[in-house]
């Protein structure tokens, strides 16, 4: 029997989103999407003969229900937004550059939940994080943890910004920064609903801007379960990883284990094996 998808269903061309959103701050009814059309949506796929799997994700885009916006649709807009039909917002660049898939893992969907944000909330640098943890978690075999990452990170916003940034903890850096510059990102987002494929890809995580978040602290090593504390420790002292690296050699796993292997095996053998039986544990 043939798929079906759900299809978006954007309010007409004249809804005052002032009116409808009259909490949020004028820079956030202002940042809409210039990814208007079904030819955007086109061309971020590109051509079939040339698939990119980081136009959505390792599946087919069939089996992912992601639309183009309507002209002036704010980034911080509800279901209200999409006469009633859940959805969320993502970036293009967190789609094409940092190669996020979708539906979210475990791991992301508890991520956003604890942090208490929509995944367009995110910074884009944010997000390259999140992507290169779960890259390196797979190669040491385990299922990424926030406890774990947000050990490692804290929450916070930078100056007015209304986004919310992830910043490395000083002394325990596992990740650099990414040094790209992603410029109007903010300004290109799809929308994404569920499909029959998967109805439950938007379950359990804000879908819709957050109007007062709480920035966080990271997590101290007391408050880790004790086989976490230790992976946290172990990986503090190999830490230093390139987060540009990691996410440009996730399906390269061979270059991936050597890359990875030279951070860990010159400090400690044991160290990379002990990783290892920690996450399995």
């Amino acid at each position: 029997m043939a798929r079906t998808k759900m299809t978006a269903n954007p309010l007409p061309l004249n809804v005052n989103y002032r009116d409808l959103y009259s909490w949020a701050p004028v820079e956030l009814l202002d940042k809409c999407s210039s990814l208007v059309s079904t030819k955007a949506l086109r061309d971020h796929v590109g051509e079939t003969i040339t698939y990119d799997h980081r136009a959505f994700g390792k599946r087919h885009d069939d089996d992912i229900a992601v639309f183009p916006c309507t002209l002036g649709e704010p980034v911080c807009g509800d279901e209200r937004a999409n006469n009633g039909v859940p959805f969320f917002y993502f970036y293009q660049v967190v789609f094409k550059r940092i190669g996020m898939c979708l539906p979210f893992s475990r791991f992301e969907r508890e991520l956003l939940t604890e942090i208490n944000i929509a995944p367009a909330q995110l910074h884009s640098n944010g997000w390259a994080f999140v992507k290169a943890f779960g890259v390196l978690c797979g190669f040491f075999g385990c299922t990424p943890s926030v406890d774990i990452f947000l050990h490692f990170f804290e929450v916070k916003k930078q100056g007015k910004s209304l986004w919310v940034s992830l910043s490395n903890i000083p002394g325990r850096v596992l990740l650099s920064l990414l040094q790209q510059s992603f410029k109007g990102w903010k300004g290109r987002f799809f929308k994404v609903c569920c499909s029959d494929y998967d109805p439950s890809a938007l379950d359990d995580f804000p879908l819709y801007w957050v109007k007062e978040v709480n920035t966080m602290k990271s997590k101290s090593l007391d408050e880790l379960p004790s086989n976490d504390r230790e992976a946290c420790q172990i990986l503090t002292s190999v830490g230093g990883f390139e987060t540009a690296t990691l996410i440009n050699l996730e399906f390269n796993v061979d270059a991936l284990a050597r890359y990875i292997s030279r951070n860990v095996l010159p400090h400690n053998f044991l160290t990379f094996v002990f990783v290892r039986f920690l996450f399995d544990a």
